[in-house]
């Protein structure tokens, strides 16, 4: 059962990379930047230009995702899934609270370019020291049902980002000797980035008004994102099977953890984020 679900979410993530190239080749494009520069004036297209630049950073890393994966690679997907999930979170912030425009768009150009500088506590100044606003922190940024399951999934992601003793099993052999030939989490891992890459796609590219290649493209994008839905939930029915018969002693509050954050992750699917009608 699981190594069907292994092949069938791999074949999901080749699909969602050859979509979303289409879509960034023949859809995305900086119009609000464009303007900022031909007419020095600030539109809604600029929030356009943030989720494209979002897509395309993306899609980049998922396309890494997939070469780690292909290479049993897992602690490192779920590092680069961490960066996508975020990228998934300020963009979903944005779309939902434009006002916040300068923070994701004019903030970020200047501190890359030494206009303002961020000071220790996190405060972002100008050339003349004054305030103009802060770095937040990612857990800032949920919204809607990702609230039910972020804490759990954001501390999953986070442990293998960070140097964490916590994960050091999955870095030693049976005898206790270390190794990195170990494979763990095979069916976790790719949950985790058709999770997050599914989520991106809906909110960004299944999207009534949308400029797509044409109407075949775009009933494609559609059909993915259902296929998806529904293959995830199937992925983690199945893996709250596998926390429950693997539950014991050492493990069984980890397991009911794990369980807990699959239902959350299920109950946000139902969740419409994009054009696509879920009822």
């Amino acid at each position: 059962m699981e190594d069907n679900l292994n092949k069938e979410l791999d074949k999901i993530i080749n699909k969602f990379i050859l979509e979303s190239k289409k879509f960034v080749e023949y859809s995305a494009f900086p119009y609000g930047l464009l303007d900022n520069l031909m007419i020095n004036k600030k539109t809604k297209k600029l929030i356009y230009d943030y989720e494209y630049f979002v897509f395309a950073k993306s899609l980049k890393t998922l396309v890494a995702i997939r070469k780690l994966l292909k290479d049993d690679l897992n602690e490192e997907v779920f590092i680069l899934s961490r960066s996508m999930f975020e990228n998934y979170l300020s963009c979903r912030y944005l779309h939902e609270n434009e006002e916040k425009i300068d923070e994701f768009i004019e903030h970020p150009i200047k501190i890359s370019l030494a206009h303002y500088n961020v000071n220790s506590e996190g405060l972002i100044l100008d050339r003349n020291n004054q305030t103009v606003g802060t770095i937040k922190n990612p857990s800032k940024f949920k919204t809607g049902k990702d609230k039910l399951y972020f804490y759990y999934f954001y501390d999953l992601l986070s442990t293998y980002a960070h140097c964490n003793f916590g994960i050091v099993s999955s870095y030693l052999n049976d005898d206790f000797t270390f190794t990195i030939s170990k494979v763990n989490n095979t069916l976790l891992a790719r949950i985790t980035v058709v999770f997050i890459f599914t989520k991106l796609f809906e909110l960004i590219v299944t999207v009534e008004g949308e400029d797509f290649k044409d109407v075949r493209t775009e009933k494609s994008c559609y059909k993915l994102v259902k296929d998806s839905i529904n293959l995830l939930e199937k992925g983690l029915d199945q893996l709250q099977i596998h926390y429950t018969e693997t539950s014991n002693e050492t493990n069984k509050y980890i397991n009911k953890r794990m369980k807990s954050l699959m239902k959350d992750m299920k109950k946000s699917l139902k969740e419409e984020l994009g054009s696509m009608s879920k009822e």
